[in-house]
């Protein structure tokens, strides 16, 4: 039972740290490591981890996982842009769990499953809102369907409104969850039964039914079932620059050699512009003047691939996932081909998707207006995105 006043283990902060539990053996996977499976063209794992790093609040991501399995690890959660720490796995979960919390420094820790890849920003941020309000918050369902007791002897169906599926994440106070483990008894598979074992009901915090784990083959079609199914939206983006003396030419972040360069408060680079306003056009989130207004001298000769970064982090802030984009820039010289593999790898990266999932064409008007007399470029833009 409590014996210690819980004012004094509540968090301090909204400071956290994630820890993804990926101790498991995939061992109803038909020899198939569950956390390295695709889902939508990214492995489960990242796609489990990367919706938490949006977050400010989120420092660092603690991935307990077999010692053997880091570097795999490691190369499958390329591009998560948080801190990585690696800790090896115990041979049960709450082993697995403890030896990552040791080593936690922050307030409040997100304990979240390495198989649970449709985790959504609403519960995360829930989740973690709870965790600093009540010391603990433990993401649930309620039971939709009817349920039955039967231990061989007796048989009823329970009263479903009173009962819930659990699931992850599940958030703690640092130091509550680090009191729990010092006075419990006993091995559980789920992290919200340490509080049971001293007396503390957990706070339970609404999630989505699309929140599944991954456990047998058949899970990751549904998985990828889900994944197709957020709501998809278009968006158009449409910018141009004039060409003058003494101007770098940046394009889709790169430096073209020529003689002019496309004038602007920032980096002026045409084709970036055209697509962050059509994510953001996608979204209904405004353009990149309302997020970047060119009143402000922080802009000035700004990067726009930085700015790019920051448009995508917006757009996964408010739940949005980038499906593809399709860019024609217009320009009677000089001539891009050269350059649309560079420029299409680099959107790619700074948008963290797959470089196949970014067209990029250049066309001409055979000398005609503006863009034919070689006065300017314009570039239009369109983008898929999906809600999650």
């Amino acid at each position: 039972m409590m014996d210690k006043n819980i004012l004094e283990l509540m968090p301090a902060s909204r400071s956290a740290e994630l820890i993804l539990a990926c101790g498991g053996r995939s061992a109803r996977m038909n020899g198939k490591n569950k956390l390295l499976s695709l889902i939508s063209g990214k492995p489960c794992i990242y796609r489990s981890c990367e919706p938490f790093c949006t977050l400010d609040e989120i420092k660092r991501v603690i991935v307990s996982a077999p010692e053997e399995l880091f570097e795999t690890y490691k190369s499958a959660l390329s591009g998560i842009e948080k801190p990585i720490l690696f800790v090896n796995a115990g041979k049960t979960r709450q082993q697995s769990v403890m030896n990552a919390v040791k080593v936690a420094t922050e307030d409040i820790i997100m304990i979240h499953d390495g198989a649970r890849p449709l985790v959504s920003h609403d519960e995360i941020r829930s989740s973690l809102d709870d965790a600093f309000r009540f010391g603990s918050s433990i993401v649930s369902t309620p039971m939709t369907e009817t349920i039955r007791f039967s231990d061989g002897e007796t048989s009823y169906s329970p009263d479903r409104s009173k009962y819930y599926l659990i699931k992850t994440p599940q958030s703690f106070s640092r130091k509550l969850y680090l009191y729990a483990l010092e006075n419990v008894t006993g091995d559980y598979t789920d992290d919200a039964q340490l509080l049971d074992s001293i007396g503390i009901m957990p706070h339970l915090t609404m999630g989505s039914r699309n929140n599944i784990k991954i456990t047998v083959p058949e899970d990751l079609k549904m998985a990828e079932g889900l994944m197709s199914y957020g709501s998809i939206r278009i968006g158009h983006g449409y910018d141009v620059h004039k060409l003058v003396p003494d101007r770098k030419l940046i394009l889709g972040g790169v430096e073209i050699p020529y003689e002019l360069g496309l004038l602007g408060h920032s980096d002026a680079d045409v084709i970036t512009h055209a697509l962050m306003d059509s994510l953001l056009g996608a979204a209904a989130l405004g353009d990149i003047g309302k997020l970047f207004p060119d009143s402000d001298d922080k802009y000035k000769g700004a990067d726009s691939i930085e700015l790019l970064k920051e448009v995508c982090r917006v757009l996964r802030d408010n739940g949005f996932e980038i499906c593809n984009t399709d860019i024609t820039i217009i320009a009677q010289k000089p001539k891009l081909s050269p350059y649309i593999l560079n420029m299409r790898e680099t959107l790619a990266s700074a948008m963290g998707v797959d470089i196949n999932s970014v067209s990029v064409k250049a066309t001409t008007e055979e000398g005609l207006g503006f863009t034919g007399a070689g006065e300017g470029i314009a570039t239009h833009a369109v983008s898929l995105i999906r809600s999650l």
